[in-house]
Order: structure tokens, then sequence, then C-alpha cells
């Protein structure tokens, strides 16, 4: 289909791209993986999505940075072994459409559809819809339908790296309750007060947080708004980044993941829909 005019399609490495662009802000987004790489808002010019410097652009591995699409299920929670099957499974390794576009006084909304939603590890029917509006914020919406005959259940999540001026300097605000600490064999632990990362961090907050914001040197602020998640996930590799071959030994600085998830399992029945969502509020 023809994009609406705030919208141009470019290519490099034989990848296909969405450049947003509009008076309220610009954005750009990867078909591959249906993957929003970048949104810069027109309040302050700063993008809000991290990507990193050596994140495969060409198609051979998931994008390190942006917001990549976890599903149908999160990490390696996919009853198998870990390795038998992609991890954050299969979406955010194939090339995507777009099907839908529009623009209107608060922004462009364009919405976009994977190349299948069967594979080794989830084989229902259903449907599965990204759809993005850039605007003075950005809302990011994973739509899952059930369109067969039988109930079928998984995990999702909006898996979105943030940029941070420097992670030494950030807080996280307004995330409560209880956390299960990957790095500590899961165990169960109150969330700290107040929330600095400074150390390697994989934590998933048991409760549906709705809002939180990342501050800056108590000067800068983004608003997360999660919709439909029962769960948050905070990542952050520390020191460990220089063992991933796709980030910069020192990237750790300058990212943060605040992840609206889903990790308990959600049941779909048939004819069913559900949307998983996250707002990016600049202020």
């Amino acid at each position: 289909m023809s994009p609406v005019p705030s919208i141009s399609i470019s290519e490099s490495n034989g990848l296909s791209f969405l450049n947003v662009n509009n008076e309220f802000a610009s954005a750009k987004i990867s078909l591959f993986g249906g993957h929003v790489l970048s949104f810069v808002p027109a309040l302050d010019g700063k993008d809000r999505l991290w990507v990193s410097p050596h994140a495969y652009l060409n198609g051979e591995r998931p994008i390190r940075g942006g917001i990549p699409i976890c599903w149908p299920w999160f990490a390696n929670d996919h009853g198998k072994e870990a390795g038998e099957l992609p991890p954050h499974g299969f979406l955010r390794t194939q090339v995507w459409q777009l099907t839908e576009s529009s623009e209107d006084e608060s922004g462009t909304t364009l919405a976009l559809t994977p190349s299948f939603t069967r594979a080794e590890g989830f084989e229902h029917d259903c449907n599965v819809v990204l759809r993005v509006h850039v605007g003075a914020r950005l809302r990011v919406a994973l739509e899952t339908e059930n369109t067969g005959v039988a109930p079928f259940s998984f995990n999702t999540a909006l898996h979105t790296y943030f940029h941070v001026d420097h992670i030494k300097h950030t807080e996280l605000v307004g995330i409560t309750g209880e956390y299960k600490d990957k790095l500590d064999d899961w165990a169960v632990k109150p969330t700290p007060v107040p929330y600095t990362i400074d150390a390697e961090t994989d934590r998933i907050h048991l409760s549906a947080v709705k809002q939180a914001t990342i501050s800056v040197d108590s000067t800068e602020f983004t608003d997360v708004i999660s919709e439909g998640n029962d769960s948050l996930v905070v990542w952050n590799p520390w020191q460990g980044a220089a063992s991933i071959s796709d980030m910069d030994p020192f990237g750790y600085k300058h990212m943060l993941c605040v992840e609206s998830s889903v990790t308990k399992g959600l049941k779909l029945e048939p004819g069913e829909k559900f949307e998983l969502a996250q707002i990016i509020v600049p202020k």
C-alpha cells in the first residue's frame, strides 16, 4: 500500500525502513522485526530510544535496541530446553508489512503485520497486528487475536531500550512491590527505594505497574505507561555488555530496558483479542 505523506520508505543493507516525520516527532521503524528504532519528539529533539552502535541491521540477527517484540513467549519460557527455540519468540526476525497508515491532528498511525504467526513452539491460529502512533507521545501496541477454535496461552513483551545520558545518573520512579531477581536464582525481593542501577540488573516486577518514570539527573523525565501488562521487566547488562557481541562494552552506560510485559501466561479464548501497549511520554 502507499503510505500517507508523513511516511517515507528507505532501504539499507537489504532492509526496508519506514521514516515518520510530522510536526510532533520523527520515528524510524524497521520492517525487519516490526521494530521501532527511534522516537525523537519535537519537544526537545532527543531520541528516547537507544540502539546499539554494533546492532545487526542487515537481517542476520534480531536488532539490539529500540523496541524488540517478544511473542509468543518471553526469554526462553517456551517449555523446551534453552537454545531449542529462539529467545523471545519468532516475530522479531520476520519481515513485516505495512497494512494501514493514516494521519490526523494528533500524529501518524501505522499498522504492520508479520509474515506468519505459526511456527515450532506455537502452532495456533491467530492474527497479530502492531499499531504504532507517532505524535507528541509514542504509542506502540501489539494486538493478538485468536482466530482458531481452541484456546491458547502465550507471553509477550515490548522490550524497550531507553536512551539515558548516563545510567549512574538515572532513577526509576513509580515502581513498587516485589520482583523476581533472575541473577539471584529468581529470589523474590522488594523494589529498592530510591530505584537506581549500579550493577547488572535483570528483574521481573510482579505487579502490573501502569506508570513508571525514567528520571535523569532529576531534570529530564520520560513517563512509561503500560496497558495490558501483568509485569514490568527492568534490565541492564552492566559490564556484562562486553560479552554481548552486538553491544559496545560501555553501551550499558547509556541504556536502560523498561519492558511492558506479560510473563505469567495469558489465555486467549477463540474470538478474543488482547492488546499489550506501551506509551512513551516525553516531559
